[in-house]
């Protein structure tokens, strides 16, 4: 099978994706922005991503009739049997829509709904054409990806049409930020992760509230605060008055990401709201258990008193009291990190591309029925 994957973000994601495909022997192009690739993977993309797959990676400062063409050009060369596009409303996206309309679409919907803060804000002020090509991809899919049951009936409830022919594959484990490790960084005893996009949906105002009631019972307790974001420009000089937080205000690059989860014995997830979270396949690659509230599709990936623990959204004492009960609880804590790696194991995309290859066959079957 001949897939081409398409993406304007997700970089990890897309190259550990494309490359279990290949290992089973299909050909796989591979479609994203090179100022997306400069500000992820970098350089490490050439050992990354396998020679096997083909890449196109392009600038975007100019997109004149000619950039399109080029991939039109690049994509009627490779033939493909199937399209995968990580959903974006970019024009690029719409050109290949309507110049290979008649090949078999998966569209991946990472999030169903848009998170409270910035993304939120951002999807009310966006271009209307940018609504109109992800409305108009979603619409023009064979079958839609989702990560998460939960994700998929929330899917059915906004649109059953799109519900109906939306598939379930979880989200793959993240081990790609492994590749920078060397094994020097120690873990802190009493050091807590909380990681990523600093967006208002993440809670860092319930990590607030969590972090004072821990310091008085752990002398040396600590939570890395790794990020940028809205929501951290709101709290730093709160954050920054309690002696609690070690913060990042930075875009962290991949290849210093492994620093902050091998530092830290538990990863970190108060959210008010989530879909999946990348974080999390991110955590379980370095062993890291995890104590995260029962939100969005979060309990279809970790088992309460095996990878950590889930607490109620909002139940602040509650999410406390579980910290503290992993922090002093080392050989239970020891057992949930075997527990992580074995997870991880489970989910890494090498497990998980024959899934993929069941949609695209399943999704050229619904292509071939219109």
């Amino acid at each position: 099978m001949r897939v081409f994957i398409s993406a304007i973000s997700f970089s990890e994601y897309v190259i550990q994706q494309a490359n279990a495909l290949s290992l089973l022997g299909h050909a796989v192009m591979v479609f994203m922005p090179r100022p997306l690739i400069d500000a992820t993977v970098g350089q490490a993309v050439d050992k990354l991503l396998l020679p096997s797959v083909l890449r196109n990676f392009y600038n975007v400062e100019r997109k004149r009739l000619s950039f399109y063409r080029n991939i039109i050009r690049h994509i009627s060369d490779f033939n493909p049997d199937v399209l995968h596009l990580h959903e974006s409303g970019e024009p690029e996206t719409l050109a290949i829509l309507i110049r290979f309309r008649y090949v078999p679409l998966v569209v991946t919907v990472h999030d169903v709904t848009y998170h409270s803060g910035t993304d939120a804000e951002r999807y009310a002020n966006r271009f209307q054409r940018r609504a109109l090509i992800e409305r108009y991809s979603r619409a023009r899919a064979s079958l839609i990806h989702v990560h998460a049951d939960a994700l998929r009936k929330q899917l059915c409830s906004n649109d059953p049409i799109l519900g109906n022919k939306s598939v379930v594959i979880p989200h793959g484990t993240l081990s790609l930020f492994k590749h920078w490790d060397n094994g020097e960084t120690e873990r802190e005893p009493h050091t807590c992760l909380f990681f990523g996009r600093m967006e208002k949906y993440k809670g860092l105002d319930n990590l607030i509230e969590i972090g004072m009631q821990l310091k008085p019972v752990f002398p040396r307790f600590k939570i890395i605060v790794a990020g940028k974001g809205d929501e951290l420009n709101k709290y730093k000089i709160k954050m920054d008055s309690t002696g609690v937080f070690e913060i990042h205000d930075f875009f962290i690059p991949d290849n210093e990401v492994y620093k902050y989860f091998r530092r830290s014995s538990l990863l970190l997830l108060p959210y008010h709201e989530a879909s999946q979270s990348g974080i999390i396949h991110m955590g379980i690659s370095f062993g890291l258990p995890i104590v995260a509230s029962a939100v969005g599709g979060i309990q279809e990936t970790l088992v309460d008193g095996v990878h950590g623990r889930i607490i109620p959204r909002g139940d602040i004492d509650g999410f406390a009291s579980a910290v503290s009960e992993l922090l002093k609880d080392q050989e239970g804590t020891a057992l949930k990190r075997k527990a992580c790696l074995a997870l991880a194991d489970k989910l890494e995309f090498s497990e998980l591309a024959d899934d993929f290859v069941q949609l695209y066959a399943q999704a050229t079957v619904e292509k071939g029925a219109y």
